[in-house]
């Protein structure tokens, strides 16, 4: 497996994968009008990476940087996807640290991220590091390690 930044032509897998990773989600990406438009603000936010597996797009990330009262600036990460048959065998866990070490080279101190609490992902997030805040349908942030 290797982790890639993602290109603009990597829009329609990205949507796939998020169709599969999520259930009922078959199809929505249509709905979504301004989807390629937000993949590609990630992109050249230095914030959208790929897991593949010979030549396969497998899971991805996406994200930006966003204002910070407390620490200037915090690495959001909006959108984290696998696809079913390759959940539990590190995909996440790999994206998640390509996306820090890119927020690490852009002096960021924390990531930040919101799932909901009856969600897998909420305690595999959990595992990872991440604390819940418990103020704002389970937001969730970590600091990050230098």
């Amino acid at each position: 497996m290797q982790i890639r930044s993602i290109e603009e032509s990597d829009i329609d897998i990205i949507g796939t994968i998020y169709e599969k990773a999520f259930e009922h989600s078959e199809g929505v990406i249509k709905y979504y009008q301004g989807f390629s438009e937000y993949v590609n603000f990630c992109i050249k936010q230095g914030y959208a990476f790929a897991a593949e597996e010979k030549g396969i797009v497998r899971g991805v990330i996406l994200g930006y940087e966003t204002p910070s009262m407390f620490f200037g600036k915090v690495a959001y990460i909006e959108f984290l996807a696998v696809t079913p048959e390759y959940q539990g065998k590190g995909y996440g866990k790999m994206l998640i640290q390509k996306f820090e070490e890119a927020a690490i080279q852009n002096e960021i101190q924390e990531l930040s991220l919101r799932t909901a609490c009856y969600r897998n992902a909420f305690h595999i997030y959990h595992h990872l590091g991440f604390i819940d805040t418990r103020d704002d349908a389970r937001y969730m942030i970590r600091n990050i390690k230098k």
